[in-house]
């Protein structure tokens, strides 16, 4: 216990920094808020749902290039002056989109100039400082940081209704980013820092912290078994996750839904992907992490089954948003945890990227992929049913990885 205390007495401040500076991310607001976009902007500019689910899936994809170069800086220049760079040129980005008027090129346009200048705002950022200064309770800590994602998932598409229902979908997008300004820059400014050689020192039990020069190389990492499998694994489940939220609104409506309803189930995603990144973090911390990712990432099998019936209860409904945030709230966590455990910090940042890149690939096609197949089909049904195989078979995946190896200094 009085590990744990020193650990969060030490680290409460960067936490505190870090789960604000994920919640208002790139990989957090323009995600879970997309959906609730998607209808006003198709109904305004006469764009199909695929035509305009492609932009958030450009900006997933593109992590692809980005989240490998931004862990490098990170690793190089530090995440805090990363992070304070990014913030504002988010905002920035979020602005152009009041300017986007009929033509689709603008629209993907500003996805993409979002997509590179903000990307400093991914996980990546915010999980490696939290890694630095927690070891021993590092998974509750890195679900705490990432409950800051479950916030603006669970308030994010309530916040944005309001303010597309008073002020249109393009004004919509700069009272956004004037939002999550505001709220994020102080608080990185004055929480989220490293953790320094002389702040190590000083700790009496230097066996809470575990040294950031531990570790695999990544071109050694990257030739083992471990790295691929858990990148198809998330490639699998970072797909169905991101077709189910960002289509849940969309999928809500065609059931007669009003669009306030539909924001309000899709706000138990958010409630949700708190509770899981806790739960997961927590459970971390004390049992095999590919047991858990096991769980949680086959979950999804289940809301796939929900929505692709004719079910209308509103009990099951809200029970699949509940899973589908729970998966969600699981998945970067395990990630993070993955990475620090399996292969260590001396090439955090790398790795992370680097898998970053499978969990972009998933994320990236699904939204376009679930609203091109409602263009073709008029429904959702084929989607749904692959997305139920993939949640198994990622489950199945994360199960080969084997126990935690002892990890030397390089």
């Amino acid at each position: 216990m009085n590990n744990k205390i020193n650990e969060f007495r030490a680290g409460i401040k960067p936490l505190i920094g870090a789960m604000i500076g994920a919640g208002c991310g790139l990989s957090s607001i323009s995600f879970y808020t997309h959906s609730v976009f998607v209808s006003s902007i198709s109904s305004d500019t006469g764009w199909s749902r695929g035509d305009v689910q492609l932009g958030v899936s450009i900006m997933i994809l593109l992590a692809i290039i980005t989240a490998p170069l931004i862990g490098t800086m990170v690793d190089r220049y530090g995440a805090r002056v990363i992070g304070l760079i990014s913030i504002p040129l988010y905002g920035f980005a979020m602005v152009c989109f009041f300017f986007v008027e009929d033509q689709l090129w603008s629209y993907y346009l500003i996805w993409v100039l979002m997509s590179i200048i903000a990307a400093g705002t991914l996980p990546v950022t915010w999980t490696r400082v939290v890694n630095g200064w927690f070891d021993r309770y590092r998974g509750i800590a890195l679900g705490i940081t990432l409950a800051g994602t479950g916030i603006a998932a669970t308030l994010g598409p309530m916040y944005v209704t309001w303010l597309i229902d008073v002020y249109g979908w393009r004004l919509a997008y700069v009272l956004l980013a004037g939002t999550i300004t505001i709220i994020s820059f102080p608080s990185v400014y004055f929480l989220f820092k490293e953790r320094t050689k002389k702040e190590v020192n000083q700790n009496s039990n230097r066996e809470i912290f575990s040294s950031n020069e531990v570790g695999l190389a990544f071109s050694e990492a990257i030739k083992s078994y471990r790295f691929w499998a858990i990148g198809f694994a998330l490639i699998l489940a970072a797909a169905g996750i991101s077709g189910l939220i960002t289509n849940s609104v969309p999928m809500l409506i065609d059931r007669g839904i009003t669009r306030t309803d539909a924001a309000e189930y899709a706000g138990l995603i958010g409630l949700s992907v708190i509770i899981g990144r806790l739960v997961v973090g927590f459970l971390l911390d004390y049992f095999w992490a590919p047991l858990i990712a096991a769980i949680f990432l086959a979950a999804p099998l289940f809301s796939a089954y929900i929505l692709g019936s004719p079910i209308e209860s509103s009990f099951y409904i809200s029970l699949s948003m509940i899973i589908i945030g729970l998966a969600a709230g699981a998945e970067l966590d395990l990630l993070a945890f993955l990475v620090s455990r399996y292969f260590g910090l001396l090439d955090y940042g790398k790795l992370y990227g680097a898998l970053y890149i499978f969990f972009s690939l998933g994320a990236g096609f699904a939204p376009v992929t679930f609203g091109k197949t409602f263009d073709a089909f008029g429904n959702y049904s084929l989607v749904l049913n692959i997305v139920a195989v993939m949640s198994v078979c990622s489950g199945m995946l994360m199960l080969t990885l084997g126990s935690y190896p002892k990890l030397e200094s390089e």
